[in-house]
């Protein structure tokens, strides 16, 4: 009887310890034990956000990290000859070998919001109503056209580009305060910002730096996805995309073609960094003596990217 008695307290202290054990383990994963990385005092959105600060063109992530994105525009390179595309691929590839510090490539899909130009419209079209009251019905059926321009044409996206660049230096400054360590990094990040925007501008590429309000409505844009009308491209992965990879131009382009394309570069930089710039007359004469005889020398010598039609 003792020792029946002895094996229940045995098994009622094992089956208690075993559901102390399980209540310890469970405890540790008490959502309301755990970090959520969540700010109960928070009382605007904009301290849930995943930034401190947007200025100077710049947003602020916190701990001396930040970022600028500069905004590119569209070449038709499918309406190129295939020399020119090529071309287009060889500096493009040697543009992103030359670039020594961290950026992304991003693509946003966007619906073209006209409503602000078709209350201009309207506006326009009712003052012309009011001084020809014969264009009446002239002015709706224009109206109506113009705000259906999308179904007509079959799209209302639009895609914009943008080249996100990096700095994250200024956390080992350790000898400047807070103050400097943002003046520094105000200053690399322009550098960096110029380097890309001159490499691109060899391609016929226009660039700018967005600015804080147009960084805000980019974040605005990109945050704001729950619109039913994005449904669809959020759906089929097309709201964003990444430029992932491409093949090694240099490594298949022959020597004459080599030579074709170094003439080609210095001529376009000649052109941007002296003919367009520059206010010395004589300085830009002899320049473009210079860019007839580098023509001249890629006609004879070289022209391996050369239309018959088109001139880069």
């Amino acid at each position: 009887m003792l020792i029946a008695i002895i094996g229940v307290l045995v098994m009622l202290l094992f089956i208690g310890g075993m559901g102390f054990a399980m209540y310890y383990a469970l405890r540790k994963f008490d959502p309301n034990k755990n970090d959520t990385s969540v700010n109960e005092n928070a009382e605007t959105a904009q301290e849930f956000l995943p930034f401190h600060n947007i200025q100077d063109s710049m947003i602020d992530l916190g701990n001396h990290q930040y970022r600028a994105i500069i905004e590119c525009s569209s070449i038709n390179y499918y309406l190129r000859t295939e020399q020119e595309q090529q071309m287009i691929e060889l500096s493009f590839q040697t543009f992103l070998n030359s670039i020594k510090f961290p950026m992304t490539l991003y693509v946003q899909t966007r619906t073209v919001d006209n409503t602000a130009m078709l209350n201009n419209l309207k506006h326009d079209l009712q003052d012309s109503v009011n001084a020809f009251g014969n264009l009446k019905d002239y002015a709706n059926y224009y109206y109506d056209s113009i705000a259906n321009l999308h179904e007509t044409i079959g799209n209302n996206k639009q895609k914009k580009k943008y080249i996100i660049l990096t700095y994250n230096d200024a956390q080992s400054l350790e000898k400047l305060n807070d103050e400097e360590k943002y003046e520094y990094s105000l200053r690399e990040m322009g550098q960096r910002c110029q380097i890309v925007m001159n490499n691109l501008s060899k391609l016929k590429i226009k660039t700018k730096i967005l600015n804080t309000s147009e960084l805000l409505e980019l974040i605005y844009s990109t945050y704001n996805k729950d619109n039913y009308s994005d449904i669809g491209s959020i759906l089929n992965g097309e709201y964003s995309e990444l430029m992932v990879e491409g093949s090694n131009k240099l490594q298949t382009t022959p020597k004459d073609g080599i030579v074709d394309w170094i003439l080609n570069e210095a001529i376009n930089r000649l052109d941007l960094e002296v003919l367009q710039t520059s206010n010395d007359i004589d300085l830009k004469n002899e320049v473009d003596e210079i860019i007839k005889r580098l023509e001249e020398t890629r006609d004879s010598n070289a022209g391996y990217f050369k239309s018959s039609k088109t001139r880069l």
